[in-house]
């Protein structure tokens, strides 16, 4: 029988989470940790794939795994420790003593109760019927062992269920009396849950206000956690040199990013990154035509608008998975990308691309044609701007649509986009997110299907051996971007800024985890 059992000191780590450590200031209790966010519309879970609503909610949440700090692999949290007897089952052993949020309409003041196993099943059960952004994979059941075991069937090999950040890790414990009494819809405008942190108040556009839950299971220092929407990333920016607000959780213009870096006020961090690309709605015409895409890709000089905007903060990709992927990330990609304007206009032009009224601008089929990129705030608009003016240079009527976070994210979940900026989820899985068929109207917001990609990632999925795993991975990539259903631009590393007077701050993975075994978050005065 083969076993994985979680191998971690907790001792140790409960210590360094206590703030007890040999070196350094010991933390202190108070304060209201401001946090800057571009935008906040919602607090119901798996709804989303927005960075700032997902790292709101985990912290009124508890989850059974977190992502931890090094090597981005996971550590206890809610689950004490689980087990991995057989390749289909896994089998996790609930901590004791922790308690969902009181003083609310469901659990009045001193009236809660503890969270159980059966609260597990009821809220992995609930992710399954639920989510649109994230999932578990293949479960095949879901079971309470005992007060404090649940047990998880899986109908294949899941190594990937407690790696991945957009799995387990995703998954939020909530009461299932909260969700009857409630509702979904009202749930979501009042969460609880057993976090360290409960809800207090919210406003789509000021923003998101939580206290401490003093029934955590761990200390929690801050008294507060505000959550202030500033839209604009130059002017989040402009608020934590202020001291407006203490963090910026993802820093989108990079080119302040060496401005704080030098300054002694402030802590740059970095912990992982994002995919950057131009992705094809390949549902719509023209680009549903594979020569139009290839055509596309040949035109711009993705190197050229790379070194000049991003340089040393990220690296040049040829697939979507990154470095921190190991089994995905391929750089021998390269081969099937070329720079070749010439070629690719020729290419438009035997596909009814012609310039019939002498304005400077290719037609199609005698109709103005135009590409509209849609994109989020963020270094890649720069970066989009001189490729579309690449574009216009060459006859292609092309702009950048810079739209608000959740006006871009609708658009390519209900395909409302032909050519957009293309992102990645940062987990082990965040290919399958991206291609699989399973996800249109999801996370596959090319509306990309192919039976072949499709049975070769989920045969991945299966694999416990590495090598296995990372041929039929870097087998479905190759096919997905020799059919250019992508053009990828590169990898940017993930900048987190704070105040020097933040202290334990890890930067988020799945999660923003500011009370954890392996970190706790506290002001200094």
């Amino acid at each position: 029988m083969r076993k994985t059992l979680v191998a971690i000191t907790l001792s140790l780590l409960l210590v360094a989470a206590l703030g007890l450590t040999a070196l350094g200031a010991a933390p202190v209790k108070g304060g209201t940790l401001k946090v800057a966010v571009t935008s906040i519309q919602q607090l119901g879970l798996y709804k989303s794939a927005s960075n700032d609503e997902n790292d709101a909610t985990s912290l009124i949440f508890d989850q059974l795994i977190v992502i931890g700090k090094k090597e981005f692999q996971p550590i206890p949290h809610l689950a004490e420790s689980w087990d991995n007897p057989d390749p289909l089952t896994w089998v996790f052993h609930i901590r004791k003593g922790t308690m969902f949020h009181d003083d609310n309409v469901v659990f009045p003041k001193g009236k809660s109760r503890e969270v159980t196993a059966d609260d597990v099943v009821y809220s992995v059960n609930r992710m399954i019927k639920l989510s649109t952004s994230f999932v578990l994979g293949p479960i095949k059941s879901v079971k309470a062992l005992d007060r404090y075991t649940v047990e998880i069937k899986t109908e294949t090999p899941q190594p990937f269920l407690v790696n991945d950040s957009n799995r387990l890790a995703r998954m939020s414990v909530v009461p299932k009396e909260a969700i009857d009494k409630l509702g979904e819809d009202g749930f979501a405008k009042t969460p609880i849950g057993s976090g360290p942190f409960k809800f207090k108040s919210f406003s789509p556009d000021s923003g998101l206000v939580i206290v401490r839950n003093d029934l955590y299971w761990l200390p929690v220092y801050l008294d507060a956690v505000e959550f202030v929407t500033i839209p604009d990333p130059a002017v989040q920016t402009l608020a934590l040199q202020s001291g407006e607000v203490h963090i910026v959780k993802h820093l989108f213009n990079l080119e302040v990013a060496q401005t704080f870096e030098k300054n002694k006020n402030f802590q740059l961090l970095s912990r992982g990154g994002s995919y950057r690309g131009l992705g094809f709605n390949v549902s719509v015409a023209p680009f549903d035509n594979f020569e139009v895409r290839d055509a596309i890709s040949k035109i711009i000089d993705i190197d050229a608008a790379f070194k000049a905007v991003i340089g040393s903060h990220g690296e040049r990709a040829y697939g979507q998975c990154p470095p921190w992927v190991p089994h995905g990330y391929d750089p021998s990609l390269k081969s099937i990308w070329s720079y070749d304007p010439a070629a690719g206009l020729k290419l438009l032009e035997k596909n009814g691309f012609k310039d019939v009224n002498n304005d400077g601008f290719l037609e199609w089929n005698g109709k103005p044609f135009k590409i509209e990129i849609k994109t989020l705030a963020g270094s890649q608009v720069k970066v989009l701007t001189i490729l579309a003016t690449q574009l216009r240079e060459k006859g292609v009527n092309a702009s950048v649509l810079q739209q608000d976070t959740a006006v871009w994210a609708d658009d390519l979940v209900k395909g409302n986009t032909g050519l957009f900026f293309d992102y990645s989820f940062a987990g082990t899985t965040g290919f399958h997110s991206l291609f699989h068929s399973s996800m249109i109207g999801k996370s596959n917001t090319h509306f990309y299907k192919n039976a072949e990609v499709d049975k070769i990632l989920e045969d991945a999925l299966t694999k416990t051996k590495f090598s296995e795993l990372s041929a039929l991975w870097k087998k479905a990539q190759k096919i997905v971007f020799e059919q250019r259903v992508g053009i990828p631009m590169y990898f940017e590393w993930s900048y987190t800024i704070a105040s020097v007077k933040v202290n334990d701050l890890v930067p988020p993975w799945g999660g923003f985890n500011l009370v954890s075994i392996e970190n706790n978050v506290w002001l200094s005065k």
